[in-house]
């Protein structure tokens, strides 16, 4: 009997010690999908905070390489420089001096795109300038411009019934313009010329009151202008005639005569008003020698209108 309840006592320890073993496991196998679960409940959550993060500028320490701005600078007709900048990063601000003079800044305000007007000095100057972003970096540019404002020199002088034009200029000319009263421009191309610092031409004088308008321009664009009122008349005519052994020369205006000058067999000879007084018709003979004869009238009006004329003859006696 004692045998029997040993037993069944012994029995009864070794269910209570299963148990205890299999309770410990499941506690185990809890706590470890605890651990589990934990983890990938901050898995999910890490992942939710990196989507939510925003790229920052770089700070020049990436490899990635940002393109440097685009300069253009322009020189216009009325001497200003204009400044176009494009860039992919925000500028900071301008710097910028001629030559070697002291450097002027320019405050930007993030801008990407920026058109700046300055002056141009006169004379020849090289504009340093320099670009600067939100980040630091620092983009260099230099170049030269030139402002000419010497205009070229116009001289008008009157040759009998012509005027003379001639300009001088020290910078090469582009072209030349001349116009009387409401008639049409005429123009001379100085590319075609090989003197291109110096102009001449010789043109007549219309009858009458005429304006006389001259324009100069050089290669830098910078222009003269001057006008001129002017008085043309119709130069004196002068007629020769053969009368016996003499040559008779006449000479007509439509003013009064200023001068007469003639050149006879090579000699010449001078007559002027305190020889014929104030008229308009002189009256003059020379008398010819054995063989060819030379006879050169030159007269004057009072408005200096010129006229030459030429005369031959072979004289034979008899």
């Amino acid at each position: 009997m004692n045998q029997i309840l040993y037993v069944q006592e012994k029995q009864n320890n070794r269910s209570l010690n299963t148990k205890k073993v299999v309770l410990f496991f499941a506690i185990c196998i809890i706590l470890f999908g605890v651990v589990l679960l934990g983890e990938g409940i901050y898995y999910i959550y890490q992942n939710k905070i990196n989507e939510k993060v925003v790229p920052q500028p770089s700070d020049g320490n990436t490899n990635t390489q940002i393109p440097p701005p685009n300069i253009v600078l322009t020189q216009t007709e009325d001497n200003k420089l204009i400044m176009n900048i494009q860039s992919t990063v925000a500028i900071s601000h301008l710097i910028y001096s001629w030559n070697n003079e002291s450097a002027q800044t320019i405050e930007e305000t993030g801008k990407t795109t920026i058109e700046e007007i300055i002056d141009i000095p006169i004379g020849e100057n090289v504009l340093n300038l320099s670009v600067i972003d939100s980040n630091g970096n620092e983009t260099k540019e230099s170049k030269s411009f030139v402002i000419d404002l010497t205009k070229p020199v116009i001289g008008l002088d009157k040759v009998g019934n012509n005027i003379k034009i001639s300009v001088v200029s020290e910078t090469e000319l582009s072209y030349i313009t001349y116009r009387w009263n409401l008639e049409e421009e005429k123009r001379e191309d100085m590319s075609t010329y090989e003197d291109k610092k110096n102009f001449e031409k010789i043109i007549g004088i219309p009858k009458g009151q005429n304006t006389l308008k001259i324009i100069a321009v050089d290669i830098n664009q910078n222009e003269s202008e001057k006008s001129i009122e002017i008085k043309g008349v119709t130069r004196a005519k002068t007629n020769v005639v053969k009368v016996d052994n003499c040559l008779e020369f006449t000479v007509v205006g439509e003013e009064n005569i200023k001068t007469v000058e003639f050149t006879f067999n090579g000699k010449t000879y001078v007559m002027n008003t305190d020889t014929f007084g104030e008229t308009n018709t002189v009256h003059y003979k020379v008398q010819m020698v054995e063989g060819m004869n030379y006879l050169k009238i030159v007269s004057t009006t009072q408005s200096d209108a010129v006229d030459t004329t030429t005369w031959k003859y072979e004289y034979k006696a008899q």
